[in-house]
């Protein structure tokens, strides 16, 4: 539901950046609340957090996981955000701890910086979706073959079944209307992909319920080959990034 005025941005500095990089945005009519704005940049190649001490005219937000270098427009939606979330998700022998959540739903039209915002190296060991057709073997709610977002996951040293691996960052954007969650957790228990991945995916469809947001999940397991796809949907589906990221947890 729109409930709010569209932002309009007078300015982005610096115009390229990687993660990590910090991005003023001026303009005018950002949510006072700083978790109810959503930032993309580079052309939907990543998102970008809002920072605290943001104000309904400057917001300075952090470049999250890059999956490739690429340039393309900053967009921003004005909306409700939540920070009620689920702390942990439990899928077979594997745990999902949360340290970060956001959960997003836009109140207003996209809003358009209209630059190109050059997003210049890749995180490693960082994943990005598309938009296809999805398989029938996958369980979508009955969305199996339509439009869905997938990330297919290449059996190397930087998946999760690696012992070193044990956390996982996503930006997830599906449209219209715009629901975007964006969470940090760490892994536990069996650090296989396809159990890492399983987890992933009920988290997604779990936080999303909290908004009372239809989102479905599945993974296609690649066995012996080491390679697995993570589906993600939600009816009426038309655009959206996914961007994982694995790394090493915290000591």
């Amino acid at each position: 539901m729109l409930t709010r005025r569209p932002v309009t941005i007078s300015s982005v500095e610096p115009s390229e950046g990687r993660e990590g990089t910090l991005v003023t945005i001026r303009g005018t009519g950002f949510a006072p609340h700083v978790r109810n704005n959503c930032v993309v940049i580079g052309g939907m190649g990543a998102c970008a957090r809002p920072e605290p001490g943001s104000t309904d005219t400057e917001l300075k937000v952090r470049i999250g996981p890059v999956a490739r270098a690429t340039e393309g427009d900053l967009l921003m939606w004005p909306g409700t955000g939540t920070d009620v979330h689920t702390e942990r998700i439990a899928h077979g022998d594997t745990t999902l701890t949360f340290s970060e959540v956001s959960v997003f739903r836009n109140g207003a039209p996209v809003a358009s910086a209209g630059i190109g915002f050059r997003l210049t190296e890749p995180s490693p060991h960082t994943y990005a979706g598309f938009v296809g057709r999805s398989p029938a073997r996958v369980d979508l709610g009955g969305l199996e073959g339509g439009p869905a977002l997938c990330v297919r996951f290449p059996h190397d040293p930087g998946a999760p079944s690696d012992a070193g691996w044990t956390s996982v960052d996503i930006c997830l954007v599906l449209k219209e209307p715009t629901l975007a969650i964006d969470f940090s957790a760490e892994f536990s228990g069996d650090r296989s992909p396809a159990h890492c991945l399983g987890a992933v995916a009920k988290a997604v469809t779990a936080n999303a319920a909290l908004l009372g947001e239809r989102v479905y999940a599945d993974v296609v397991d690649g066995g012996d080959t080491g390679e697995c796809e993570l589906y993600v949907t939600k009816p009426y589906l038309t655009n959206g990034m996914f961007v994982l990221r694995f790394g090493a947890a915290a000591r």
